[in-house]
C-alpha cells in the first residue's frame, strides 16, 4: 500500500472507532436517563427521545403509543420508587442500536405496592444525527421453584 493511502485508512478507521465509541456513550447514557425519566415521571424526556412511532410491548402483551406511555406517566396515585438497570448490554449496528438489561421496578399504584422484576429490549435509531427509542418490550423475570 501506498504510504499516503495508509495514512488515509488510518485516519479513517480512527474516526470510525470514535464515532463508534460516541455512539455507544450516548446510548448508554440515553438508556440510564430513561429509567429516571420513568420513576420522575419526566413527559419531557419521553417527548424528546420517543419516535412518533414508537411502540411498547408490555409484560402483558399490550402495546403502548409514545402517546399512552406519557399519558401513563401522570397516572394519579402512582408512585414510582427510584430503580438502576442492570446486566446491561448496548450492541451497535451503523444506524441502529439494540440495549437488553434488567429492572427491579417497585411502586405504588391506589394503595397497593408493586415489585416487578423485568428484562427488557430497547431499539434506538440514528435519525437526522441523534439517537431516538423506536421500540420497547418488557418481559416478567421467571421466578425459581
Amino acid at each position: 500500500m501506498k504510504p499516503r493511502l495508509s495514512l488515509i485508512v488510518f485516519v479513517v478507521a480512527v474516526f470510525a472507532r470514535a464515532a463508534y465509541a460516541d455512539s455507544l456513550e450516548e446510548v448508554r447514557r440515553l438508556d440510564s436517563e430513561i429509567s429516571v425519566a420513568t420513576w420522575s415521571g419526566d413527559a419531557v424526556w419521553f417527548e424528546r427521545n420517543l419516535a412518533d412511532d414508537y411502540t411498547l410491548i408490555t409484560p402483558g402483551g399490550s402495546m403502548r403509543s409514545k402517546r399512552d406511555v406519557i399519558r401513563e406517566l401522570s397516572t394519579p396515585g402512582l408512585k414510582m420508587e427510584p430503580y438502576e438497570p442492570s446486566e446491561v448490554s448496548v450492541r451497535l449496528y451503523a444506524d441502529s442500536a439494540v440495549v437488553t438489561g434488567r429492572m427491579l421496578q417497585r411502586f405504588t399504584l391506589g394503595g397497593v405496592r408493586y415489585a416487578n422484576d423485568l428484562r427488557y429490549t430497547d431499539v434506538y435509531v440514528r435519525r437526522k444525527a441523534r439517537w431516538v427509542l423506536v421500540s420497547g418490550h418488557t418481559s416478567l423475570v421467571a421466578q425459581r421453584r
